[in-house]
């Protein structure tokens, strides 16, 4: 069984929002909105921005990326990290 490395696509900014690294960014920023708005940003608009922090925060977890389609990217973030292809052949 032969494996082989296939390239990872996209850009370095895709490539680094899809790596452990940019994956906890996300989850930091999710956070961090969640914060500002049940404690600093005044209600209803607070309730709001506290909500918007889920988006984040469930795309670190789940390794998406809602934007990316916007500009032809992939909504799966494992697209752009590199995978091993495994080869079958006897």
């Amino acid at each position: 069984m032969a494996t082989q490395e296939v390239q990872p696509q996209g850009t370095w900014f895709s490539r680094f929002m899809a790596s452990s690294y940019g994956r906890a960014a996300r989850i930091a920023l999710g956070t961090t909105l969640i914060v500002l708005g049940v404690f600093v940003i005044p209600r209803p608009v607070g309730i709001g921005v506290a909500l918007f922090g889920l988006v984040p925060i469930a795309a670190g977890g789940f390794n998406l990326c809602p934007v990316a389609p916007l500009w032809g990217g992939h909504f799966i973030g494992a697209k752009y990290c590199p995978a091993k292809a495994t080869n079958s052949k006897p």
